[in-house]
């Protein structure tokens, strides 16, 4: 079957949010830069890198044969690989603000957990999409799932990085959902988890007590929440300009990583933001129609959990700084300043795109089906008139 073309809209909206990401980090982290570093681009200069980084692994990805993805033993090299890293940062991770997530290589640092979400949603796409598998079955085929799942849930949790794990489980929980898992078993894992969860949200409760506090009383929220909401609101309907954000200026802690969303709402206003997160819906719907589209069960799973990855991640941030669920350290997708995120999501959006090559070329073959079959019945009608 010969090549399709790549989704053009899903594209041009991808590269966009890489170029818009880079200018924002930019306007957030410029002062924290000077201050440090004595280099109003130090920390653009990185994340440009990794944005360039970022785009030639999308362009590559996007030219890539996904199905050589599902090809045993690849996928479990990929989660072994995954399991490998997560587990040797406790060995040779650098600890940062009291948790172990990163590895330090020279000026830059890389985050497993990152490369682990790419992986897990590789092998659950593969493991539902193959004819051998029935996830229906709970002892046979969903429980070894699921334990793969729970190993790699447990090493982040242990690092602390609940929020990640919560996403990761959400991600995965939702294609065991399109894959036709029963929803009755996955009640049952979740209500047997549900006590393990609670034991390591107790290191979290304080931003769960302090968010509570505020949805009573916005005044009482704790101060990065506080200084989040002010900004947003500083920012009005249309915004101060770019680069003209108050917060930055030392008021918002992570103003360029997790709360970058909350300077680009001060510059942008409500305007901005609103583009943002249609934006993301688009990409939503835009992946939705891959997965619905693409010819193969593997592509179709691989492309749902893609999208799902970069559209949960965007509104839980967007959530976050304004106040709607507690303090978590989930990254803005394209937005927020950080390279084992922009790797991982140009390799991701790639394959998205690639899958769309596939999602195209079969709905052409199938459009030229359809035309030999009505122009057969034209002849047929015309003969027997």
């Amino acid at each position: 079957m010969k090549r399709g073309r790549v989704d053009f809209t899903l594209s041009i909206i991808l590269v966009l949010m890489l170029i818009s990401g880079m200018v924002i980090v930019f306007s957030a982290s410029s002062i924290m830069a000077e201050s440090r570093y004595g280099s109003l681009t130090y920390f653009f200069v990185k994340q440009m890198i990794w944005g360039v980084i970022s785009l030639a692994m999308m362009i590559a990805a996007s030219r890539f044969n996904y199905q050589l993805l599902k090809k045993p033993p690849f996928p479990f090299i990929l989660i072994i690989a995954a399991y490998v890293l997560l587990a040797g940062l406790f060995f040779f991770g650098t600890k940062i603000n009291g948790a172990i997530r990163w590895y330090k290589i020279g000026p830059f640092s890389f985050q497993p957990s990152e490369y682990a979400k790419w992986a897990l949603i590789v092998y659950f796409s593969y493991y539902l999409a193959s004819p051998n598998k029935n996830i229906r079955n709970l002892k046979t085929h969903l429980m070894p799932l699921i334990s793969i799942l729970g190993g790699i849930v447990v090493l982040i949790m242990l690092q602390p990085d609940l929020s990640t794990s919560i996403m990761l489980v959400l991600i995965c929980v939702s294609l065991l959902f399109i894959g036709g898992a029963r929803k009755r078993h996955i009640a049952g894992m979740s209500l047997m988890t549900a006590p393990a969860v609670t034991l390591m949200m107790n290191y979290q409760f304080h931003r769960i007590e302090s968010w509570w506090r505020a949805i009573k009383d916005p005044l009482a929220a704790d101060y990065q929440l506080r200084q989040s909401l002010i900004g947003l609101g500083r920012g009005g309907w249309f915004g101060n300009g770019l680069g003209q954000s108050k917060q930055k200026f030392f008021f918002l802690p992570d103003s360029h990583t997790d709360f970058v969303f909350s300077i680009f709402g001060e510059e942008a206003g409500f305007i901005g933001t609103t583009i943002v997160l249609l934006l993301f819906l688009v990409i939503l719907y835009r992946g939705i129609i891959i997965s619905k589209k693409c010819p193969d069960n593997f592509g179709k799973f691989l492309a749902a959990g893609i999208t799902f990855s970069i559209v949960y991640y965007g509104f839980i941030n967007a959530a976050v700084v304004s106040m709607v669920v507690p303090t978590t350290g989930l990254p803005m997708p394209f937005i927020s300043y950080g390279g084992s995120n922009l790797l991982f999501l140009g390799i991701s959006a790639g394959l998205l795109l690639g899958i769309s090559r596939s999602a195209d070329s079969a709905g052409r073959a199938n459009w030229g089906s359809y035309k030999e079959r009505q122009a057969e019945m034209s002849t047929a009608y015309i003969t027997a008139d």
